[in-house]
């Protein structure tokens, strides 16, 4: 009930005091007043008895309160919050990810919807507040993916977004929305210094990230509407809040196999996940009982009971299975017998509109699992449906950041890094490491002649020649254009020349077909070796570099060693 309407009720309340009961008024006029203010009663009523139901407000802003905690109502309030700021964190690292030289800022809509306000950035220069006015906004508000806007073409509404500073025309933004329940609330912005520094992979993992938050803030909402009745729900948002994103799956296994062991009364716990084919789950994580079933074993969706968990979105509820279910297995055809149970709860975790797990509790005996059994397992699987779907996220986002779009091999900045981290090894292990440095010979020909999506199909042939041939071990990525590294680890440059031979004589050999053409390609390749010829990296790749170019001045189609004498493979000539 508003202030409004509590004030009329009581003014009324008066005025029917005087007219009705004290003093006791007669005559035509004090009639009159008495049905005019019954009927103003009547009205009021019937709006109090009609009024709209509360309704949920967009999320803004999740602040923390600025109290210190008296119950457990407010811990949770600190724990959802807690989860709020890191899922900020996340943004922003995912951002850094996609390219470090990005200024990136998360924007939310205020109370009064005119404006958004900044929740957090990377570095300064965003403005505290943008009215939703500004068109640049607007824009992205109403797209579904991230749009790119240049500083020159929006000149009249750029500086409405960042402060005022001296601009040469060439600065760009990314701008990706957020949604809560469908409705626009805020977006992410990306400033980089020049247009050509954002590719087109860069609005795909900008769209993909404002999906990914969207999604985000309604399960922190959903979290926080269902955490605030009692020490189960203390204890999830503690879950949520001790997962990171990172995270290896199983660790999140044993976290819902001790929240169940503390709150429910079962003789089985059982966690399922959905097989890629759809038709068979696996058991990932079983508690209680023993010896009926396997983990990592295929059992059939269509025939078991445990299987009814991922044919649809509804709770799984049975105190007698055997009357209730058709299928005579609870895993396979006629295990009931063997295992006899009762009584089942299972609720299915959906992600994406898909059931990918279930969390199943049975018992032996026949047993009517209670409402709130009931309740606080779903809000369970919610959880765990949460994290994760943000950490699928994550290492969806983590992987396209890291990988080459067209070869799939590691970006030139992901290849660096993992060299980084194997020198510090082999430093630690006392181990060798041969960088391979391999560059196309006469590669501007194809673009030249056939085009550039059959350059394209010439570099992606060769990343896949050179991962075959290489151990597991190895670590391949695109170097350059059509250049390519290869870090072959725990090895010489004498044991290693057999390897860098079957690539330079795979790459010679192999036919490639372009607009109907049958085209030979050949590679020089150039080895050094770590802590032999230097044991500083920048120095290594300059050696490995000069090696390459020394196979590139003899014609090409070489492995070349450096500071040696090279050794000339048995493909083909480089001018074919």
């Amino acid at each position: 009930m508003n202030v409004n309407r509590l004030a009329t009720a009581t003014i009324l309340a008066l005025v029917c005091f005087l007219l009705f009961i004290y003093p006791d008024p007669q005559g035509i006029l004090y009639t009159v007043l008495r049905y005019i203010t019954f009927g103003l009663l009547i009205v009021i009523l019937y709006q109090f008895s009609t009024s709209d139901p509360d309704t949920i407000e967009p999320i803004t802003k999740i602040s923390n309160p600025n109290i210190t905690p008296s119950s457990r109502e407010i811990d949770v309030q600190e724990d959802i919050h807690d989860q709020y700021e890191q899922l900020l964190k996340m943004v922003f690292n995912m951002v850094m990810a996609i390219n470090e030289n990005y200024k990136a800022a998360f924007f939310m809509l205020d109370g009064s919807g005119n404006h958004l306000t900044i929740q957090s950035s990377t570095k300064d220069g965003f403005k505290e507040t943008i009215p939703t006015e500004n068109e640049v906004i607007q824009t992205i508000l109403l797209q579904e993916e991230a749009v790119l806007f240049q500083q020159s073409d929006v000149r009249d509404h750029w500086n409405g977004l960042f402060l005022e500073k001296s601009w040469r025309g060439s600065e760009c933004v990314l701008g990706a929305r957020v949604l809560y329940k469908n409705a626009p609330v805020g977006c992410i912005l990306v400033q980089a210094d020049h247009f050509s520094t954002i590719q087109e992979r860069d609005q795909s993992l900008m769209t993909s990230l404002g999906r990914f938050v969207s999604l985000s803030m309604v399960k922190l909402d959903n979290i926080e509407k269902l955490s605030l009745d009692n020490f189960f729900h203390y204890q999830i948002a503690n879950l949520l809040n001790s997962m990171d994103i990172q995270s290896e799956v199983h660790g999140l296994y044993e976290k819902i196999r001790d929240l169940c062991r503390s709150f429910f009364n079962f003789d089985k716990l059982t966690i399922s996940a959905v097989e890629d084919d759809d038709k068979h789950y696996k058991v990932v994580l079983q508690d209680g009982y023993r010896g009926d079933c396997e983990t990592k074993k295929g059992y059939l969706i269509a025939s078991s009971v445990h299987g009814r968990g991922f044919r649809s979105t509804d709770t799984v509820e049975s105190y007698n299975i055997t009357e209730d279910y058709y299928e005579t297995g609870r895993f396979e055809e006629g295990d009931l017998e063997e295992h006899p149970f009762k009584s089942i709860l299972s609720v299915p975790v959906v992600i994406n509109d898909k059931v990918e797990f279930c969390i199943t509790i049975e018992k032996q005996k026949s047993y009517k699992f209670i409402d709130s059994d009931k309740n606080l397992l779903e809000l369970l699987a919610l959880t765990f449906g949460s994290i994760i779907s943000w950490q699928k996220q994550y290492w969806k986002m983590h992987e396209n950041a890291m990988h080459d779009g067209l070869t799939g091999l590691l970006n030139h900045k992901a290849f660096m890094n993992r060299f980084a981290e194997e020198i510090s090894g082999a430093k630690r292990y006392q181990h060798s490491i041969v960088l391979a440095i391999l560059d196309l010979d006469k590669f501007k020909r194809i673009n030249d002649t056939y085009g550039h999506l059959c350059g394209d199909y010439v570099i992606s042939e060769v990343a896949n020649i050179i991962k075959d041939t290489v151990r597991n071990i190895d670590v391949v990525g695109r170097y350059g254009g059509e250049e390519y590294g290869i870090l072959l680890i725990n090895t010489d440059v004498e044991k290693i020349m057999l390897v860098a031979q079957r690539i330079i004589d795979g790459i010679a050999n192999f036919s490639f077909i372009l607009n109907n053409n049958n085209v030979r390609m050949t590679i020089s390749c150039g080895l050094a070796e770590y802590p032999k010829d230097t044991d500083n990296l920048k120095k290594l790749i300059v050696k490995a570099d000069e090696a390459m170019y020394t196979a590139k001045g003899k014609g090409g189609n070489l492995v070349s060693i450096y500071n040696n004498s090279s050794f000339e493979a048995k493909g083909l000539d480089p001018s074919v």
